[in-house]
């Protein structure tokens, strides 16, 4: 990302070599020999960050950095000295600063700032447009249809907002396909909650986790004494949504007898419980759903055709998430938002790396997966970043005795970029199994101590910390 920099420093050599190194990294410069001069240009500047001297003539490195901070709380302030003292770096990092630097300067590891600072801004960015949108998207979501956590703005799912919007005050059977983990079951809710019945009870029921004879019974319900077991009457999910919603998932592996009852049901609004003789009248919409194209198991004699003409009169074809990849970036920030508050955390943000890996992935599993690993991922990182998911797809992860997780090249991202961030996940990782013990890490990195303790610094990495 290209920046805008404010440099103050007192030193003219230092001033030329910050302008000619910065101009080279593609920034835009701007120099001030004290810190009057470089708080009245930051006035009249819109900069990103501020390089600035602690020991200069006039006002102070700590008061220009209380003064920055205290006026362009956004702005980043990077503190350089040549009197490096524990004193002196806290009081600059309490007083605002976002990174601390000794002279003489490493400008490998000022650029190593700077990249991250750039990442930290553009992130910052992207987060602010992603909950601006969501709050809309909200918004619209609450003025026109409450779809609870079905969320995205692809024209595919826009599709599928407009259809739930045409059909949801009406009283008509709704059939949703869909691959599993789509989100079927939210969108039948979302039906539900925007029509007529949505005071009365929605029953969900799962198709497909029920024997033959069990879902029988779950369905329709039945008398005392209908099968071994049966000590008393039980009304049936029917009789519970009455007046309301019944949502059958999976309706697939109804079996033949119950696909049967269901087809009377529909026709009559009337059922009778199993071993019951009673004829029971019935007030209920029906929503089903299915992973499977019905027609084809029609064909195939595995389905009623009468009863799939009945259940299709409305079809809601929800798709994949590989063929809606621009809601990809709104559900991470939607989960991650109600994740970390259910887990009582601070908002997270997001590397460009981590978001460039969810939207290359295929995510076989859909909605359902990506939320998995995004709680996985919330679980496995202590930070305030994710810096990459926690996809545990057999092309992300390798399969050697070492807890090791594949890093895969990005073409997008710079290589001399995924270097650095292997090489700190690298130390992070040697740290956190050796429980912050610099000896251990020396020896199986290679690295000198000296080397180790340098790259620490540059990354953040204190061992205290593991």
């Amino acid at each position: 990302m290209k920046l805008k920099i404010l440099v103050i420093d007192d030193e003219e050599s230092i001033l030329r070599t910050f302008r000619l190194r910065l101009s080279k990294w593609g920034h835009e410069v701007f120099l001030a020999s004290d810190g009057t001069d470089g708080i009245k240009i930051l006035s009249e500047q819109d900069c990103h960050v501020v390089i600035t001297d602690l020991n200069m003539p006039g006002i102070s490195g700590q008061e220009v950095v209380k003064q920055i901070s205290d006026t362009y709380p956004d702005v980043k302030i990077v503190v350089i000295t040549g009197y490096a003292t524990v004193e002196s770096a806290l009081e600059a990092m309490k007083g605002g600063a976002f990174e601390f630097l000794v002279k003489p300067l490493n400008f490998d590891h000022v650029r190593i700032v700077l990249d991250k600072i750039g990442e930290k801004i553009a992130l910052q960015e992207e987060n602010k447009k992603l909950k601006s949108y969501v709050g809309e998207l909200r918004g619209r979501i609450g003025e026109k249809y409450r779809l609870g956590n079905l969320i995205g703005k692809s024209k595919a799912i826009r599709t599928v907002f407009g259809m739930i919007r045409n059909v949801a005050p009406l009283d008509a059977t709704v059939m949703i396909y869909g691959e599993t983990g789509t989100g079927k079951e939210v969108l039948a809710k979302a039906i539900h909650h925007n029509s007529n019945r949505k005071n009365s009870p929605m029953v969900i029921v799962d198709c497909g986790s029920l024997a033959e004879t069990l879902l029988e019974s779950e369905l329709f319900g039945h008398e005392k004494g209908a099968f071994t077991g049966a000590l008393g009457m039980k009304p049936g999910r029917f009789e519970q949504a009455d007046e309301g919603t019944i949502f059958l998932d999976e309706v697939e592996n109804a079996s033949q007898l119950v696909q049967k009852k269901l087809l009377r049901l529909i026709e009559e609004k009337t059922f009778h419980r199993v071993g019951g003789g009673k004829s029971i009248k019935i007030d209920v919409r029906i929503i089903a759903a299915s992973n499977q194209d019905l027609m084809h198991l029609v064909k195939q004699g595995k389905f009623r055709a009468d009863l799939y003409y009945r259940l299709n009169v409305f079809p809601i074809y929800v798709p994949p998430l590989k063929n809606r990849i621009d809601d990809i970036p709104l559900l991470i920030r939607y989960f991650i938002n109600h994740l970390t508050k259910r887990m009582g955390r601070d908002p997270m943000e997001i590397s460009t790396e981590a978001m460039d890996q969810a939207m290359e992935y295929p995510w076989p599993g859909n909605v359902r997966e990506l939320l998995n690993v995004i709680e996985r991922t919330l679980i496995m990182t202590s930070e305030k970043m994710i810096s990459r998911f926690c996809i545990t797809g057999a092309e992300y992860t390798a399969s050697d005795n070492e807890e090791n997780t594949a890093i895969m090249p990005h073409l997008k991202t710079p290589l001399r970029e995924q270097l650095i961030e292997f090489e700190r996940n690298y130390i992070k990782q040697a740290l956190s199994k050796y429980s912050g013990r610099i000896n251990k890490v020396v020896e199986i990195s290679g690295m000198n101590p000296r080397t180790l303790n340098r790259k620490m610094k540059a990354y953040g990495l204190d061992k205290k910390n593991f």
